[in-house]
């Protein structure tokens, strides 16, 4: 068991450094933004709000990460990293075991239920037309018509060390993300000083198959990203 544990950390760390020596290469190294940032007064927002089926440790996870995200004001050029900002979801951090999906399997692992954060602030990236610099969506659909809380293209999902969600600041004034959770539902709200658009965003489903669905995300009518979800084999 221990020598499992330390080959995981070994991997974790070459990961890290591999994503470290990227950034450098990128240029993205040194435009990181930080939640020591000064605070900003914003006089306009953009809000996107979504159903949420939390329960205890969810909830638990999603105000942690919260409230390390609110603290960040992204200035103009600046790229906002989730993990830079959240840090690493472990217990000596303070996070619990939530419901994640690990493997293609639904499972419980230690910061769980992050993935809807990470979600809403790709969506309304989206939306307000920031720059994506590193997102990944989930590898396998579990939800119906009925469970799904988000359209299917809108997510991002995130794992410490290896799937990160980075967003650029590509406006002329620092932005800023705050979010209202109650028991039904989760609301994030973009602070800015601009006079911003919202987008036209829509999720189109270009292929469907009884193992695969590929979603085509357009903005205002254009081409954007491509997504690509195998169905479940397992049952929930």
């Amino acid at each position: 068991m221990k020598n499992q544990q330390l080959i995981k950390q070994v991997k974790l760390r070459i990961r890290q450094l591999r994503n470290i020596f990227r950034d450098v290469l990128n240029g993205h190294i040194f435009s990181m933004a930080s939640k020591h940032s000064p605070p900003v007064k914003y006089q306009n927002k953009i809000e996107l709000r979504q159903k949420l089926n939390p329960n205890d440790a969810k909830m638990h996870n999603l105000n942690l990460a919260i409230k390390a995200i609110e603290t960040t004001h992204i200035l103009p050029g600046e790229i906002f990293s989730f993990w830079k900002i959240v840090g690493n979801p472990s217990k000596k951090n303070g996070f619990i075991e939530s419901r994640s999906i690990v493997g293609n399997q639904i499972t419980t692992s230690v910061g769980g239920g992050l993935c809807q954060l990470s979600g809403l602030i790709y969506y309304m990236s989206l939306l307000s037309n920031l720059e994506i610099i590193e997102r990944y969506n989930h590898s396998v659909d579990i939800y119906n018509d009925e469970t799904r809380f988000t359209p299917l293209g809108s997510d991002a999902t995130v794992v410490y060390g290896y799937k990160d969600l980075k967003i650029k600041n590509n406006h002329t004034s620092p932005i800023n993300f705050t979010f209202d959770v109650n028991e039904n539902s989760i609301a994030i709200e973009l602070n800015h000083s601009l006079s911003l658009s919202r987008n036209d965003v829509q999720f189109d489903t270009i292929q469907a198959t009884p193992t695969e669905i590929v979603i085509h995300t357009k903005i205002n009518n254009k081409k954007s990203t491509k997504s690509i979800y195998k169905k479940p084999t397992f049952k929930e």
